[in-house]
């Protein structure tokens, strides 16, 4: 009985030390369950992190940056999780997004004839240059030609834009299907050549790059467009990049393309900028799908963190490793409790027993 007693009274101390290990642990453990699922695992994170002051600070930012679609990102982000923006705010937003449109048609034209992509508008240009093969074919001459001469050469623009060429052939062939999958690959050699990816990524993609390149077709295509020949040099350009590489390239066109997407050339660009390898694009596109409008505003509070688990931090960790505990400590006390009720049920049995015999 005492034994009991003394137990039972561990209770409290139990109940107060729950409380501050439960939600922890648990919030460890759904981390970690998480760790493949980039739309829970950026649900998990958020909580806690936003709040109406950041939302404030993060639209400011972007709009005195002229990025409307971040800006746009979080006051849906900011609509979803119930925090409100100021009308000045969304005023200002409205100002900036009218004055970008004037600058479309202007940037649309710089784009198509210098491959430059610091707008949409620009990038779309771009994109047209790349599908009629111009663009590809420029960036293809111009690094494959210091692959031929010896010369210190960008292996990623080489591959992708050769890349590039053959999916363009492609989209023709299948009458625009495979566009957005040419779309992403023109964004990534956009940002490859700005040098904006991450370090890990170009790291990744240039050692992908260097074995897929095939001399002779390079040869071939090279030779085709210096005659001008358009249709010679797509031809043997889809030669260019070996048939493992390839298949790569086209599924990194087709996550980059579902980013493009959801989320534009800029969006695209802050998950090329944190991305370690291709798995991370297919992550941040899976992502996108669910989050659509708010998926810039998540990646950029979030980060990488918002894609990938990493590694749990010490005290995260360590707050799992006290749920466990936690849970052994209830299991002891529940056993005690049930052996002290069953010896006490024991015991009123015999006295029921000796009263009976007795009458």
């Amino acid at each position: 009985m005492k034994k009991a007693i003394q137990a039972l009274c561990v209770v409290p101390a139990l109940i107060g030390a729950g409380a501050l290990v439960l939600p922890r642990g648990w919030n460890g453990l759904q981390l970690q369950a998480a760790a493949n699922d980039p739309v829970a695992l950026s649900d998990l994170r958020l909580q806690g992190v936003l709040a109406s002051g950041r939302i404030a600070d993060e639209i400011d930012a972007a709009i005195a940056a002229g990025d409307t679609e971040l800006a746009g990102s979080f006051v849906d982000l900011a609509a979803e999780h119930r925090i409100t923006v100021t009308e000045d705010q969304r005023e200002r937003l409205a100002r900036l997004q009218n004055e970008a449109t004037t600058r479309a048609l202007k940037d649309f034209g710089s784009g198509f004839v210098s491959g430059e992509r610091v707008s949409n508008a620009g990038f779309a240009g771009a994109v047209v240059s790349d599908v009629v093969g111009v663009g590809d074919l420029r960036d293809l001459a111009g690094e494959g030609q210091k692959l031929l001469r010896g010369e210190t050469t960008d292996y990623v623009v080489l591959v992708l834009a050769a890349g590039g060429l053959a999916l363009s052939v492609a989209t023709w062939a299948s009458l625009g299907s495979g566009l957005p999958a040419r779309g992403g690959l023109s964004v990534v050699k956009a940002t490859a050549k700005a040098g904006m990816l991450s370090p890990k990524l170009t790291a990744n993609l240039t050692r992908m790059a260097a074995g897929a390149v095939d001399r002779p077709a390079l040869t071939a295509s090279l030779t085709a467009a210096a005659r001008f020949d358009l249709a010679a040099a797509r031809a043997s350009s889809a030669a260019i990049v070996r048939p493992a590489a390839m298949a790569r390239l086209a599924t990194l066109g087709q996550d980059a393309g579902a980013l493009y997407a959801r989320t534009g050339q800029a969006g695209l660009r802050q998950v090329l900028a944190v991305a370690d390898n291709a798995g991370d694009i297919g992550r941040a596109a899976r992502l996108s799908a669910a989050k659509g409008s708010t998926t810039r505003a998540v990646l950029k509070v979030l980060g990488r963190s918002a894609l990938v688990l990493g590694a749990l931090s010490l005290t995260t960790t360590s707050w799992i490793f006290a749920l466990f505990g936690y849970a052994v400590a209830l299991a002891m006390l529940a056993q005690r409790f049930g052996c002290w009720l069953g010896r006490l049920g024991s015991a009123r049995r015999r006295q029921n027993q000796s009263s009976f015999r007795s009458v």
